[in-house]
């Protein structure tokens, strides 16, 4: 009997052995630890496509649990496509663009919709009072690269609306100055026109400190040939604009902004023409 036992204890180890043990020459079977064969990684995956799903209930991506003051739900949107669907609520309507067709044939030219910045924080109060109205994006449409061609508030951003003015430089590392033209026809514009051309020669500074230093030149505002150049300027429909975004390790560009319309809810329409794309500049310390 204990022969038997030990045979049968001998047997079953030989087994677990084979099991457990590579054979020789070849590795051991482990799971991976990364890529797409990572199934730890892909589980985790999957709860988090499983909870944004879960909170998208409506036909258009809206949360069915909060609702405002006229039972319409709140819309919480997600990196994934928050930002195809904030280009969608802001694009200008077929009628809009129309009007424009022509002027929107030529290269790098365009027509958007700015809304004036909001308050970052918005209280419950306020969100209950204005329901759907309120579209909580990032930037809430203030924003706009002349690069990306998007709303999106970061880095690349060259044209901010907030407070009844068109303003740039607002992000780090940025030199920039914009300036009123007047009634003149975008169309018409160059990076030789009035105005414009001493834009377009502006030699740019290389170093950290004169880098700020224009900065807080153009900050505060300055006269050159009769056009003031500032980083802010109030907006006024039916007039036309050159700006100068110099954002360092991005772009550097010279564009041309006309506002076509502006809204009662402070909104603006605007047409743009790029006249001049200059190498993305580098700062040294």
């Amino acid at each position: 009997m204990i022969r038997l036992i030990s045979t049968a204890a001998a047997f079953l180890i030989v087994l677990i052995g084979v099991n457990i043990s590579p054979v020789r020459g070849q590795a051991r079977n482990n799971p991976p630890t990364s890529g797409p064969w990572n199934m730890e990684e892909e589980r985790q995956k999957a709860q988090q496509r499983e909870a944004i799903n879960s909170t998208r209930n409506g036909s258009d991506g809206s949360s069915s649990g909060a609702r405002g003051a006229d039972n319409r739900p709140y819309s919480f949107d997600f990196d994934r496509d928050l930002r195809g669907k904030q280009e969608k609520k802001l694009r200008p309507t077929a009628v809009e663009r129309a009007a424009y067709a022509q002027f929107l044939k030529q290269p790098h030219a365009g027509l958007v919709k700015l809304l004036p910045e909001k308050d970052k924080v918005v209280s419950v109060e306020r969100l209950g009072k204005e329901g759907s109205t309120v579209y909580m994006f990032p930037g809430g449409g203030a924003y706009y690269s002349f690069t990306k061609l998007d709303h999106w508030p970061d880095a690349w951003a060259d044209l901010k609306l907030r407070d009844g003015k068109l303003q740039v430089a607002f992000e780090a590392d940025v030199v920039g100055a914009i300036t009123m033209l007047g009634d003149v026809p975008i169309e018409s514009l160059t990076s030789e026109s009035p105005g414009v051309s001493m834009l377009a020669k502006y030699a740019r500074p290389v170093e950290r400190i004169r880098a700020k230093s224009e900065y807080e030149r153009f900050k505060g505002g300055v006269t050159l040939a009769g056009y003031e150049l500032q980083t802010q300027v109030p907006v006024h429909e039916n007039k036309t604009y050159a700006l100068r975004s110099i954002a360092y390790g991005r772009s550097d560009l010279l564009v041309a902004v006309r506002v076509v319309k502006q809204n009662e809810d402070g909104s603006v329409l605007l047409l743009w023409k790029r006249l001049d794309k200059f190498s993305a500049p580098t700062l040294k310390n």
